[in-house]
């Protein structure tokens, strides 16, 4: 999955432009995202994270419950404002005249009527850095420092010049937003937000934080399940999910425990920030009365709901269900090609929201064992494959299926077989975890020294639960597993009737 950000070349045109430049960005708010270390995007995982997005929540679906990015975590993770004016405007068809008069740029589209893109590498010469790739063998600070140069050498470096320094900031602001913070499909870049470019003053009053939300669930929620690509910044997304999901590590229950395995369990981060604090962090300050809100979230025409009432762990309580539908009224109709769209009159009710600060969330759940009980019942039989794999799949199946034999049938009574074998190892490790983690609760209850049972990861009675649902679950499989040896054998027993009849 190649991610469809220039992560290394938008860093490099901000690090080429002259230090007043870079300090008016700085100060509409894109210092600290644009300043991050580089680092390895991981597209194997985001993709997988991808996999799990359910469009009618709007959150994930992990086996564990409901899981979904807040402001907070934008906040925290990029640096980015989320709370002040919606990102919200006008969107048009045609958008020549601003185009050609704040960048200097002229548009294209797919017909004389539509007109909406800047090609990338139309932008990437107003720059300096059109034709840069980095070579097989360039690392990378070397190609980042090298394509600024460039760069630096494209900005005019006159404060005074208002007009060419203007029009240099929105030309890399087009940049910056189109390659890195709402990357779309194509190669091209959307000119969208150039209304709200005009007054560069202004910029940094909007919550370009919770922009970055709003396309991140829009990209999620639109996708056909074919993607190998993911929008918006991939990178948060990737981080994200290293303060949340156990992922490679484990949290370490009882660390006297022999032999060395029983002391860990692979549990999951509700509450990653707990201590954190918000020293130097002033959009987090800022920010903080949205952190435990329902509150629906603007991207220009991108209009989603953020729900961490599903994911109420996230905030400390315990979780409760809640029947939800996909939100009406949005997707489709909200991506449309007509002309002229403004966006606050077609949704009124969703651009009120924001001002009003959505929705506290609460919850008077005592405990989250009725939670994940219906939610197994929900979403316990979801298939979270991809379609190429689960394509590849059904192919094998049917080339065994041709050549069907009575060889078949051993075959699929080893793999039962095995399934058993599964369901009793897996019932023995969580039986097995329960007891451990019985124990630790005694063992640190006797311990004053130590934090007390209510403060361990997970508590007895959700583990029991999960334990419930992860037996159901395996027998589920192993009942499929006997209706297909069923079908196999009968399907054998037929051939062979057949050949009998053909000699």
């Amino acid at each position: 999955m190649r991610p469809r950000i220039m992560w290394p070349l938008v860093v490099a045109a901000y690090r080429g432009l002259p230090a007043f430049q870079r300090e008016r960005v700085r100060e509409m708010g894109f210092g600290s995202i644009l300043e991050t270390e580089l680092f390895f995007v991981d597209p194997p995982l985001i993709q997988v994270i991808r996999d799990r997005w359910d469009r009618a929540s709007r959150t994930f679906l992990f086996p564990w419950g409901h899981m979904v990015p807040s402001l907070e975590d934008v906040a925290r993770i990029t640096g980015l404002q989320v709370d002040g004016e919606a990102v919200i405007g006008v969107t048009y068809a045609d958008y020549t005249d601003l185009t050609q008069q704040l960048l200097g740029l002229e548009p294209f589209g797919q017909d004389d009527h539509e007109r909406r893109m800047v090609r990338r590498v139309a932008l990437l010469q107003s720059l300096g850095l059109a034709g840069m790739w980095q070579k097989a063998d360039e690392l990378l600070p070397a190609f980042v420092e090298w394509a600024a140069g460039l760069a630096r050498a494209t900005y005019g470096q006159d404060a005074e010049d208002t007009v060419r320094a203007d029009r240099d900031l929105r030309q890399f602001l087009v940049f910056f937003f189109g390659k890195m913070l709402f990357t779309t499909k194509g190669d091209s870049i959307h000119c969208c937000f150039l209304e709200l470019l005009d007054d560069l003053m202004r910029v940094g009053r909007y919550t370009w934080g919770a922009a970055l939300l709003a396309h991140t669930f829009a990209d999620l929620s639109t996708g056909t399940g074919w993607e190998t690509i993911v929008g918006g910044f991939a990178p948060f997304l990737q981080v994200w999910s290293y303060y949340y999901l156990p992922l490679g590590r484990a949290t370490e229950v009882d660390p006297t425990a022999v032999p060395l395995a029983r002391r860990w369990l692979p549990l999951v981060v509700w509450e990653p920030y707990a201590g954190y604090g918000d020293a130097d962090q002033p959009w987090v300050v800022s920010g903080g009365g949205l952190f435990r809100r329902d509150i629906w979230v603007h991207c220009l025409n991108e209009i989603e709901p953020l729900r961490p009432r599903l994911a109420a762990r996230t905030l400390g309580m315990h979780q409760r269900w809640i029947d939800e539908a996909e939100p009406k009224g949005i997707g489709r109709k909200t991506r449309g090609k007509a002309k002229t769209v403004d966006w606050r009159t077609r949704f009124p009710e969703q651009f009120s929201d924001w001002h009003r600060g959505g929705q506290v969330v609460t919850s008077d759940a005592t405990d989250n064992t009725a939670y994940l009980q219906w939610y197994q019942v929900e979403y316990g039989l979801r298939d979270f494959m991809r379609p190429e794999r689960r394509a590849a799949q059904g192919a094998a199946v049917q080339a065994e299926m041709g050549g069907a034999s009575s060889s078949r049938g051993p075959a699929v009574a080893a793999e039962v077989s095995s399934l058993q074998e599964q369901l009793a190892a897996a019932s023995e490790e969580l039986e097995s975890a329960l007891a451990r983690e019985t124990l630790t609760v005694a063992e640190l209850t006797e311990q004053g020294s130590q934090p007390a049972p209510t403060e361990l990861p997970r508590d007895v009675a959700e583990l029991r639960a999960l334990l419930a649902l992860e037996r159901r679950d395996l027998e589920r499989q192993q009942s499929q597993w006997e209706r297909e040896r069923e079908r196999l054998t009968q399907q054998a027993v037929e051939a062979r009737a057949g050949q009998r009849n053909a000699c």
